[in-house]
């Protein structure tokens, strides 16, 4: 370290930060871990960028030192600097750099420190991390959600409408249809969406008609689970030849993503249903109660020191654990032949309940089963936590049971 300019600053320690170059002056702050641009725009920045900037000012290494008097300031673009640095710390300690222009042989350039005479000589690469165009510092991130911090999902398109609420653990559509979500396709959107960034911004006085959101193909609106803003965006109809799609961001911001997203966004609005019984996690059964005409056994998952965790019958002996799993997995697994069935006439062959540890309720969770209607036809399965009646493999419902 003994050539470092700044030894002392440490870049995570720096919470403000003044950068003026060719490009004008760019303000960025820090807040909480996210860092913000405040000036000359309000917009999230690019922490990445950020971070870049900052250890390329902790890393200078002054390849000469200069001392007072040796060399004339203005020779080496000291006396109008072409980049300068204020990094303010959260100890309120502020340092300020003051960049001359590249040097010719050598492409080393002169920088100083405010208040010091001293003109120390560095490698002149960090210069093109300080000074960037305002996009450059601008986050580009089209959304930053989790799954858990979402209430509900709507996707819009001119013929269809997806609703889908998150209750406890479990994302359910109200539009179409009121049922239960597919997990999978849900959290592969939220994903898809968070990996989406902005290729260029379009200018503040675009006018979004030219770029077809006069009638956008689709309107995707997050609402967050706690107080913070939807986000709301619109997709145009037309990519471009670069694959580039213009978007509208909460009604007025306009940039070009990756048209990737297009394809979970079409899909057709009965593939969000879910082909999946019930989304039940295995490993959160706490107790299992099967039914099976005059039979019916109860079972208990328990944690014992010698043998880890296995499931016990009502008189406290050891279950088959292969057995058990080998159920609970097919009940996990149980999927959805046909939906919206009218109740069969035929008599219940059996039933499950589970006892979940999650939102399910202390009630438990309740598969009851019908006979098929005619042999090799399917089995019939409601469950009390969702308004439907299904039909399921019967050969893998009489495993079950």
């Amino acid at each position: 370290r003994a050539d470092r300019l700044l030894p002392a600053l440490d870049a995570d320690e720096v919470v403000a930060a003044e950068l003026t170059g060719k490009h004008g002056t760019v303000v960025l702050e820090k807040r909480g871990n996210d860092w913000w641009m405040t000036t000359p725009l309000d917009y999230p920045a690019d922490g990445t960028a950020v971070r870049s900037a900052l250890q390329a000012v902790v890393a200078l290494d002054a390849t000469r030192s200069l001392p007072p008097g040796e060399v004339d300031p203005a020779e080496l673009g000291l006396d109008d600097p072409e980049i300068t640095a204020a990094l303010t710390t959260g100890a309120g300690e502020v340092v300020e750099l003051e960049v001359g222009g590249e040097l010719p042989l050598g492409s080393k350039r002169a920088v100083r420190k405010r208040g010091e005479e001293a003109i120390h000589l560095c490698a002149g690469a960090f210069a093109a991390q300080l000074d960037r165009e305002v996009d450059a510092w601008r986050s580009r991130d089209v959304v930053e959600v989790l799954e858990d911090d979402l209430a509900s999902v709507e996707i819009t398109t001119a013929e269809d409408r997806i609703v889908a609420v998150r209750s406890g653990d479990v994302w359910r559509l109200l539009s179409p249809v009121e049922d239960i979500a597919d997990q999978d396709q849900m959290r592969s959107l939220i994903s898809e969406l968070n990996a989406l960034r902005i290729r260029d911004f379009l200018p503040a006085d675009a006018d979004p008609a030219e770029h077809g959101l006069d009638a956008p193909e689709y309107r995707v609106v997050l609402t967050h689970a706690d107080a913070a803003a939807a986000v709301t965006l619109e997709l145009a109809g037309v990519a471009d030849d670069a694959g580039s799609v213009v978007v509208r961001r909460n009604g007025s911001e306009l940039f070009r993503i990756s048209d990737s997203i297009r394809p979970r966004l079409a899909k057709a609005p009965v593939l969000w249903r879910s082909d999946t019984v019930w989304p039940v996690s295995t490993w959160d059964v706490a107790t299992v109660e099967i039914s099976s005409g005059d039979a019916q056994v109860v079972l208990e998952r328990t944690e014992d020191d010698e043998l880890g965790r296995v499931w016990r019958l009502e008189d406290g002996s050891l279950a088959d654990d292969v057995g058990v799993r080998r159920r609970l997995t097919a009940l996990a697994d149980l999927e959805v032949r046909e939906h919206d069935l009218v109740l069969p006439p035929t008599e219940v062959v059996g039933s499950v309940i589970l006892v979940v540890d999650d939102a399910v309720g202390a009630e438990g969770l309740t598969y009851t089963f019908y006979a098929p209607i005619e042999d090799g036809g399917l089995a019939a399965v409601t469950v009390s936590t969702r308004a439907n009646v299904m039909g399921v493999d019967a050969v893998t419902a009489e495993t079950i049971l």
